[in-house]
């Protein structure tokens, strides 16, 4: 933990935060002094997390919970304020997506999509608004550069994500007079493990998106985290509105 870095006494809200990105948020973010509530549906991973981070850095809580259920997020603002009191970042980080062609997708996986990607931002930010609008803060969510490149596994993907940064935006006027900032930040493919496997399966399909960036590597969860930590600092109040692209060049090459 760092001397003085704004962060002490801090308290964030993850959702995804058990595993890949979301956990390394959580974990930088407790290394910076600050407390975590790990919003999360996995049972597997998300008490691990949450004992990993107290063991070795600040406090932190395991909250199982489902974005697209809006009691469940009513749960968790319950009990952030019932273990800290406070809440001063929010990560939206939850999201699902699948491989499929558009005539491929049920009318159930879309809503499914929706639910969780799009409904589920509404869920989780609407019981912590009027938090956010007492004490200020920052709140970040988790886009994709499939917003804008209509990439992802399938239409699903990109239409909601897109749709969420039109929350951000939306939120960012209502509560930057309250000075709250209110970011997006769109990875594009990021090494993820597993996740990144289901849509590019073979090597071949690797080396053919690794051509396309200038960088010459993929993003790592590290990556997103230092820019979603940037974002969070309460030092940083004059970036809000924003959706950051996080790509290596690969959409401007």
């Amino acid at each position: 933990m760092s001397e003085s870095n704004g962060f002490e006494g801090k308290v964030a809200v993850i959702t995804g935060g058990a595993h890949g990105i979301g956990k390394q948020i959580a974990v930088d973010l407790a290394k910076n002094g600050v407390n975590t509530v790990i919003a999360d549906f996995s049972e597997t991973h998300g008490p691990d997390t949450a004992k990993e981070i107290t063991d070795n850095y600040c406090k932190s809580i395991f909250v199982k919970s489902d974005v697209s259920n809006a009691e469940d997020m009513v749960n968790v603002r319950s009990r952030t304020f019932e273990e800290f009191g406070r809440v001063d970042i929010l990560v939206l980080d939850a999201g699902i997506g699948h491989k499929l062609k558009f005539d491929e997708i049920s009318y159930e996986e879309w809503d499914r999509v929706i639910a969780v990607n799009l409904t589920g931002l509404f869920n989780t930010i609407k019981p912590f608004f009027n938090d956010f609008k007492s004490n200020g803060g920052s709140i970040i969510y988790i886009s994709s550069g499939s917003a804008l490149s209509g990439t992802g596994g399938e239409a699903a993907y990109p239409a909601s994500k897109a749709g969420g940064e039109g929350l951000i935006r939306a939120l960012s006027k209502e509560l930057g007079p309250y000075g709250v900032t209110v970011n997006a930040i769109a990875p594009r493919l990021i090494d993820t493990g597993e996740m990144m496997r289901v849509n590019y399966p073979t090597q071949e399909a690797l080396d053919n998106v690794l051509d396309k960036i200038p960088m010459k590597r993929f993003g790592t969860v590290k990556d997103v985290s230092n820019l979603a930590v940037y974002l969070a600092n309460p030092e940083n109040k004059y970036i809000t509105g924003q959706t950051i692209l996080l790509d290596g060049g690969r959409t401007i090459a």
